[in-house]
C-alpha cells in the first residue's frame, strides 16, 4: 500500500538514526549510572538505611512522574523554530550534567537523609525534562514505521554503549581515589560531562519532519485528556510495560549487591556486567529484524517467557558455577533488550492511532503519559528494591544467610514472576503491522480533506 506522505514518511538516513542514538547513550552515561550505584551508594558509602535509601526512590520518582504529565503538557504547547522536541535536549543537558555530579557528591550533614532526597528528586526531575522529548522524537523524525524501528534499534543500541561504560568503568575511576566518596565524584564528573555533549550533538544532526496540523488553535487540555484516555492500545501498552520496567528497575539496583554477596566476588563486577551488556547488545541488535519477521507482539509473547525461565533456573544453581549463571543472565538480558525495543516502537503507533481516533495528535501527552508509567513503575521497583533489602535484614556492616537468599531472589524469582504478569497485558495490544499502515493513510487522506476545504 502507497502512502501520500511523501515528506515525513521517508527513511532516516544512517548519520541521523546514529545522531538520534547519542541521546540515548547520553542517557545511559547518566541514567545508567545512577540506576547501577546511586542505592548501593547511598547504603554503603554515604550510610544511609535501605529503608531510608527505599523512600527516597519511591518519594522522588512519584513527583518525577506527577511532573512527567506537565512535560507532556509543555511539549504539545511548544512551537519553535527548532522543533517541539529538540529544544529541550539544549537548554536542559547542562542543568542534568550538574545534578547527576550533586547525587554522588556525600556532604557531611546532620541532614543526609534530606540532602539525599532533594538532590535526587531534582535530578529526576531534569532527566525528565530531557528524556521525555527525546524519546518522543521518534515519532517527529518519521512515520515510516520501519525507520522508526530502526531508530529503536539504534538508540538502544547506543544506550548499551553508555550502560557498558558505566558498568565496567565506574568501578575503575572510584579505585583511583583513597576515599570511596571523591572516586564517585569523579565518575559522576566525567559521566555527566560527557553526556552533556552528546545530547547536545543529538540535538544538532536530528530533524524534526512531522507537520502539525494547525486548526485555529494549540490543543485544548481536554482534547489532550481524551488522546490519551480513549487510546486503549497506550493503556495495555502501558501495564506490560510497567511489568517489566520494575523488573528491570529492581534488577539493575540489587546486580551489585548479588555480584558482591550471592557471587562473593566483589571482582567480577567487570566482568559481568561486561558479558551481560554484550548480551544486551545482541537483544537490541536482533531485535528489528525479529519484527520484521514475526511481529511486535508476537515477539515479546515469545521472549517474555524465555526470559522468565532463565531467571527461574538461575536461583537454583549454586553460585560457584559462575558459566551457567551467567547464560542465564544472557538469556535474560536478550529478552530485556528485546522487549524494550518492541515497547518503545509500539509507543510511537500508538500517537497514530489516537490521531485516527480523535483527530488530535499529542505526543506530547501521549509520551508523558508513557513516562509517567515508567516514572511510577521505576518508583515501584526502586523502592521494592530498599523494602526488600530492609525485610531480609540487609546491612552492609553484617551480612546474614536470609539477606544473601533475599537478595538471590531479588535477582532471579521475583523478576521471573513479574515478566510472567506482564505477558497478561501485552497479550491484548490490538495495534499490528497491517492496521498500522491503514490508519497512516486514513489519516493522510483526512489532513488532505482539511486542506481542501480551508484552500
Amino acid at each position: 500500500m502507497s502512502t501520500p506522505q511523501a515528506d515525513s514518511y521517508v527513511v532516516v538516513g544512517r548519520k541521523e538514526k546514529f545522531a538520534y542514538g547519542l541521546g540515548d547513550l547520553a542517557s545511559n552515561l547518566s541514567f545508567g549510572f545512577v540506576s547501577l550505584f546511586l542505592l548501593y551508594f547511598y547504603t554503603d558509602i554515604y550510610g544511609l538505611t535501605a529503608a531510608q535509601a527505599s523512600l527516597i526512590f519511591v518519594i522522588a520518582r512519584v513527583v518525577d512522574a506527577i511532573f512527567n504529565l506537565l512535560v507532556g503538557y509543555f511539549i504539545d504547547k511548544t512551537q519553535t523554530k527548532h522543533g517541539k522536541l529538540r529544544p529541550y535536549l539544549l537548554y536542559g543537558s547542562i542543568p542534568l550534567g550538574v545534578l547527576t555530579v550533586i547525587c554522588f557528591t556525600a556532604i557531611d550533614t546532620d541532614y543526609k537523609f534530606a540532602y539525599a532526597l532533594i538532590s535526587y528528586t531534582l535530578y529526576c526531575i531534569a532527566y525528565t525534562a530531557v528524556n521525555t522529548p527525546y524519546s518522543a522524537m521518534t515519532n517527529m523524525l518519521t512515520q515510516h514505521e520501519g525507520s522508526r524501528a530502526s531508530l529503536s534499534v539504534y538508540r538502544f543500541t547506543l544506550a548499551i554503549l553508555g550502560y557498558l561504560l558505566v558498568s565496567t568503568q565506574a568501578e575503575v575511576f572510584v579505585g583511583m581515589f583513597v576515599e570511596p566518596s571523591d572516586g564517585y565524584v569523579f565518575a559522576a564528573s566525567i559521566f555527566a560531562l560527557l553526556a552533556t555533549f552528546l545530547f547536545l550533538a543529538c540535538f544538532g544532526y536530528t530533524k524534526e519532519r512531522i507537520e502539525v496540523v494547525e486548526v485555529a488553535q494549540t490543543p485544548s487540555l481536554s482534547s489532550l485528556i481524551s488522546s490519551v484516555k480513549l487510546n486503549m492500545p497506550l493503556h495495555f501498552l502501558s501495564a506490560y510495560t510497567t511489568f517489566v520496567y520494575i523488573t528491570y528497575t529492581l534488577w539493575m539496583a540489587v546486580a551489585i549487591y548479588y555480584i558482591n554477596y550471592v557471587l562473593n566476588d566483589s571482582g567480577f563486577i567487570g566482568s559481568f556486567f561486561f558479558v551481560q551488556t554484550a548480551a544486551y547488545a545482541a537483544g537490541t541488535v536482533i531485535a528489528g529484524r525479529l519484527v520484521d519477521w514475526i511481529g511486535k507482539k508476537r515477539l515479546a509473547l515469545f521472549t517474555l517467557p524465555l526470559g522468565a525461565g532463565a531467571l527461574a533456573i538461575q536461583y537454583t544453581i549454586d553460585p560457584s558455577n559462575l558459566m551457567l549463571i551467567m547464560a542465564c543472565v544472557c538469556v535474560y538480558s536478550v529478552a530485556l533488550a528485546i522487549n524494550f525495543v518492541v515497547m518503545w516502537s509500539m509507543v510511537a503507533d500508538t500517537v497514530e492511532y489516537s490521531e485516527w481516533k480523535t483527530q488530535v495528535r499529542a505526543e506530547g501527552a501521549i509520551y508523558g503519559y508513557f513516562n509517567f508509567i515508567t516514572k511510577i513503575a521505576m518508583a515501584i521497583g526502586g523502592g521494592l528494591a530498599g523494602w526488600l533489602l530492609q525485610y531480609y535484614g540487609y546491612s552492609s556492616e553484617t551480612i546474614s544467610a536470609e539477606a544473601v537468599n533475599g537478595i538471590n531472589l531479588m535477582m532471579t524469582v521475583i523478576p521471573a514472576v513479574l515478566f510472567i504478569v506482564s505477558i497478561v497485558f501485552i497479550r491484548f495490544y490490538q495495534i499490528d503491522e497491517h492496521q498500522y499502515r491503514d490508519m497512516i493513510q486514513q489519516i493522510q487522506l483526512k489532513k488532505l480533506q482539511l486542506n481542501s476545504e480551508t484552500a
